[in-house]
């Protein structure tokens, strides 16, 4: 509970004795292993010319225009502009499925272009890892969690997605020593209708994850935040039954936090800093990189003990390379065929 802040940095091994219930992933685990997923936002992975169809400038001026880096905001837009259209005859169909089918293909082309490929060779380490803690939360949309805890057979795990899809009436109905998965910002792999209700897609592979955006109704769509700000975040969270349910979870729990590559961004996380303040947990073990800059360490800790009151909580901050799960043997590699 101390207020002094400094550079220093610990060694996991100096907590791993503490009992870790719980686990928060953030980017930072995801670009360790895959380097494609160093960019903050996919919009601007989706502007990228090197990818294979990238927004053109009419797309780009529709995320201008209604603020947001959301491509579901954007494509939902067109959906139903095409639907006006149809109805008082406008003329503009053929503008609006082209626009729509743009944005539609970057946002499946920058997936492509950042995401790792199945079969990650780090998949089973993970998932052994995995299996320490209680319950996982990630802010990544990614299938890396997804991958991992389906490799060789995913009993131990649990993602609240049995049966049709969620239902928040039996979310809780939790039997035996299992692994609780929480997709807090959604994931490629989740999809929400157009009622709000949220299931996941199965798959014994996505050969091309292309396939998760090319579907025949358009108002089927992966459930991910890709807003910036964490006010929109938290607004998408609220209208969604398992978001929310996730968010719950992760404020109410009172075990002990650990927290892996993730910034806590005073502009895009603070609905998760504030979460974890407003919790009953006691003890919160947060990465950091090593590579930042001495001053920049210490801001980040000042920042984060004034914003979940380090005299109420114990907050300890560690060298992000000496954990499993963040260190040099998680690098992903690609398989040569």
């Amino acid at each position: 509970m101390s207020t002094f802040v400094d550079a220093k940095l610990m060694h996991w091994l100096e907590l791993s004795d503490l009992s870790w219930g719980d686990l928060l992933l953030g980017n930072g685990f995801s670009i360790n292993i895959h380097e494609g997923f160093r960019y903050d936002k996919l919009k601007d992975v989706a502007c990228l010319d090197v990818i294979d169809v990238p927004l053109n400038s009419s797309s780009k001026s529709l995320f201008k225009n209604y603020d947001t880096s959301n491509f579901e905001d954007v494509l939902r837009a067109l959906y139903h502009a095409l639907n006006v259209n149809s109805c008082l005859n406008l003329g503009k169909e053929a503008e609006l499925i082209g626009g729509y089918d743009n944005v539609r293909n970057a946002l499946a082309s920058a997936v492509n272009y950042s995401h790792v490929p199945e079969g990650m060779s780090v998949a089973g380490l993970i998932k052994s890892h995995f299996r320490s803690f209680n319950r996982i939360f990630t802010t990544n949309y990614d299938l890396i969690p997804y991958w991992s805890i389906n490799s060789l057979g995913s009993g131990s795990f649990k993602d609240f997605m049995w049966g049709e899809g969620f239902d928040s009436s039996d979310a809780k109905k939790i039997w035996g020593n299992s692994t609780c998965l929480y997709f807090m910002h959604g994931g490629l792999h989740l999809v929400e209708d157009q009622y709000g209700f949220t299931t996941k897609r199965r798959s014994t592979g996505f050969g091309s994850l292309r396939e998760l955006f090319d579907i025949s109704n358009p108002e089927l769509f992966p459930l991910m935040i890709t807003e910036g700000h964490w006010s929109k975040k938290l607004a998408k969270i609220k209208r969604n039954e398992y978001l929310s349910f996730c968010f719950s979870a992760f404020t109410e729990s009172s075990s002990n936090l650990l927290v892996l590559g993730h910034s806590l961004h005073a502009d895009y996380d603070k609905h998760i800093v504030e979460a974890v303040a407003e919790s009953p947990r006691k003890h919160i073990a947060i990465s950091v990189w090593p590579g930042m800059r001495p001053e920049e360490i210490v801001s980040f800790k000042a920042r984060i003990n004034e914003s979940i009151s380090a005299f109420t909580k114990f907050v300890y901050y560690f060298d992000s390379t000496t954990h499993p799960l963040t260190s040099a043997d998680m690098k992903n590699v690609p398989a040569f065929l």
